[in-house]
């Protein structure tokens, strides 16, 4: 359909080519600038079609068991930019779990009566997927909890520092066992639940 395309292409502000080999010369050369972009600029965006983290929370009698999962592009993206460390790669170490660690202590903060609760790393794993920018980490995460709290109040920034359009969901399993799931977008970014 657009056979003569290429043929009909003008060097703009060099005037006529008087040899159609010197015409051709300069096309790689913009193409090869052209796929150069292209491949940069897809490393640095994570190409799945939509940025989300889940969360699954359980409720103890002294503790709050926490197992978030996340794309592995946008976490490694998001742990760069909060550290301004652009050499860092999630990895499975005890270095990574504690950065790892941290970050999640960052954008995810949960009050119980006044007292910021912190989560330590008990594991971590790897979700394969079929296409390499889906695949998902998680992290299991440990909170102490006293047993007299009935509510926490929990703001979930997780991925916010990187991705605007980043959800985070949260799915509570109370301690009477009732299952709740909360929604956190950009603007709407906390809520207080209710843990019996």
């Amino acid at each position: 359909m657009y056979r003569n395309r290429v043929a009909g292409t003008a060097r703009i502000g060099r005037g006529p080519c008087p040899d159609r080999r010197a015409g051709r010369a300069h096309r790689p050369r913009w193409a090869l600038a052209t796929l150069l972009c292209a491949v940069a600029s897809s490393a640095l965006v994570p190409s799945h079609p939509f940025r989300l983290s889940v969360a699954d929370v359980g409720v103890g009698d002294s503790v709050l068991d926490v197992r978030i999962r996340f794309f592995w592009d946008d976490l490694q993206l998001a742990v760069m930019e909060n550290t301004s460390d652009m050499e860092f790669e999630l990895a499975e170490t005890r270095e990574v779990d504690e950065v790892v660690e941290q970050y999640i202590n960052d954008m995810l903060t949960i009050d119980a009566d006044g007292t910021l609760l912190q989560g330590t790393v008990l594991e971590r794993g790897i979700q394969d997927a079929r296409n390499p920018d889906e695949v998902m980490w998680w992290y299991r995460l440990e909170y102490p909890l006293d047993p007299s709290v009935d509510r926490i109040h929990v703001r979930n920034r997780v991925l916010f520092n990187m991705f605007e359009d980043q959800r985070n969901l949260v799915h509570l399993r109370t301690r009477g066992g009732r299952e709740r799931t909360y929604y956190f977008s950009w603007d709407e970014d906390n809520v207080t639940l209710r843990l019996n």
